[in-house]
């Protein structure tokens, strides 16, 4: 049983912080890239920017850490299981496109047994919602828009987004297929944000975003409002 003092104190335990700390060492380091992501696609234009030229993120909490790895057991625990089931054609191979400049890893390529075709899986673990309606807001916009860019780059135009709750290990599965709409609407984003940093301008302040979950919000907040950038 633990301490009074230490329970008063908050302090964690030595076991906890070893842990924390190592996880601090699985982060990649930032880095200046003449490409985009289709993962951070999604993000306003100006954290895309941040991004690309290499800014350092806001440091990440110990718990979103945790939350992100153990998303990372899900997804290998998924591949498991396509790879037993014989449907899986191939994995986490690298994509890229030319106009704007991207490159990624899909997830997977699957085939239906029933019709031999191909499919491009989106794998993505959730948390229990403490909403049940937020069931009908799956799959996510993000998520659906990451999808479709690697429909353009793996030129598979049918996919599953597949998710799996992490508390009650179900399945939620959603079919989908190729929007050439969405990807013509991200391409020229990115484009935009290729021109700021190829005439090495940062791109202006984005005030209609949602600024909750950027990672780049004390940075972008001090270039705004100090800085006047």
């Amino acid at each position: 049983m633990p301490l009074m003092d230490s329970v008063n104190n908050f302090q964690k335990h030595w076991l906890e912080q070893t842990f924390d700390d190592y996880d601090q060492t699985t982060l990649r380091k930032p880095r200046k890239r003449d490409y985009f992501s289709p993962s951070s696609a999604h993000w306003c234009p100006r954290a895309i920017w941040y991004h690309t030229m290499g800014t350092p993120q806001d440091p990440i909490n110990a718990n979103s850490l945790r939350r992100m790895e153990i998303g990372t057991v899900y997804h290998e625990f998924v591949q498991t299981r396509l790879e037993k089931t014989g449907i899986l054609v191939s994995m986490e191979e690298e994509v890229t496109w030319d106009d704007p400049k991207m490159l990624g890893h899909y997830d997977g390529i699957i085939k239906n047994p029933e019709t031999d075709e191909d499919y491009l899986l989106e794998i993505k673990s959730m948390a229990e919602p403490k909403n049940k309606k937020y069931l009908q807001y799956l799959p996510k916009p993000e998520h659906i828009l990451q999808w479709n860019l690697y429909s353009a780059m793996t030129k598979v135009v049918k996919g599953i987004i597949f998710y799996i709750n992490k508390n009650s290990q179900q399945y939620y599965i959603y079919e989908t297929q190729r929007n050439d709409q969405i990807i013509s609407k991200v391409f020229r984003k990115l484009r935009k944000v290729r021109d700021y940093v190829d005439r090495g301008e940062i791109v202006p302040y984005q005030p209609k975003e949602n600024h909750d979950w950027c990672n780049f919000k004390s940075t972008c907040e001090r270039d705004y409002f100090i800085k006047g950038m």
